[in-house]
């Protein structure tokens, strides 16, 4: 049972983490060339990177230009769902269910 746990919350953290990759290539093209040279060097895991700066700014355009995106609710519900997954398996066990 926790190796179905650790599956199923990696799964949605990745699922997250691939969702928040596809907002930010989504409005890419918006963004002013600082923040492209940040997200480039990010992506290809340099650290001389004004890493925050980039992203705060991309949700925001991401904001603005797509006002009715669900993809930014998707993003935030996976993140939640991973973080509960996560914490459920030592409530299972907790409230006495067997493994």
């Amino acid at each position: 049972m926790e190796i179905l746990f650790k599956t199923v919350s990696l799964a949605l953290f990745f699922g997250g983490i691939a969702t928040f990759v596809a907002i930010v290539r989504e409005v890419f093209e918006h963004l002013d060339d600082m923040d492209r040279a940040s997200l480039r060097a990010w992506f290809r895991f340099s650290s001389e990177t004004n890493l925050n700066r980039a992203i705060g700014n991309a949700w925001k355009v991401h904001v603005q230009s797509f006002p009715k995106s669900r993809k930014r609710i998707l993003f935030a519900s996976l993140l939640l769902a991973a973080c509960f997954s996560v914490i459920g398996f030592p409530l299972w066990l907790a409230l006495g269910y067997s493994t």
